[in-house]
């Protein structure tokens, strides 16, 4: 059982006065978490770029790709954009992000600084019908642990 189905259990307190407890058997019935695909791992997701396997899409704010750098052959879509731009048709996605929109069953890696915004984005790329979505754990603060080669934006000439 994922961890959202387990909030129930978690939030209400025994004992709490205000709480309606509600078991373990009906928030199974009344979840409506999807089931997750298994998290990647550094090691997998770098032989997964190297065979070109998948895309990874980054989705932290231009200002954070600038300031730290990014994951090779990694694509920026920021978080707040993310929703409205899946949804956009396959020639305009293209157009304004500059790659081309991932198909609904590719194999698609999020990540982002440590993970959090890139569950947020593996839920909603969920709901927008993709099948085969994965989080990379730890995201970029993993990979530079685990000495990952990052690159660096140029600075524009003046």
């Amino acid at each position: 059982m994922n961890w959202v189905a387990q909030l129930p259990r978690i939030v209400l307190k025994p004992g709490c006065k205000y709480c309606v407890p509600v078991g373990t058997k009906a928030s199974r019935y009344f979840s409506s978490s999807p089931t997750l695909p298994p998290d990647v791992a550094f090691e997998e997701l770098q032989q997964n770029l190297t065979d070109e396997k998948v895309m990874l899409i980054d989705v932290r704010t231009s200002k954070e790709l600038n300031r730290y750098g990014k994951i090779p052959k990694s694509k920026n879509i920021g978080l707040f954009i993310l929703g409205t731009h899946l949804l956009l048709p396959e020639v305009e996605f293209e157009s304004q992000l500059g790659f081309k929109k991932p198909a609904l069953d590719e194999p698609v890696i999020v990540s982002c600084l440590a993970g959090v915004r890139a569950r947020t984005a593996q839920l909603a790329m969920i709901g927008a019908g993709y099948k085969n979505v994965r989080v990379y754990v730890g995201s970029f603060e993993d990979w530079l642990e685990k000495g990952g080669p990052v690159e660096y934006f140029e600075e524009p000439q003046s």
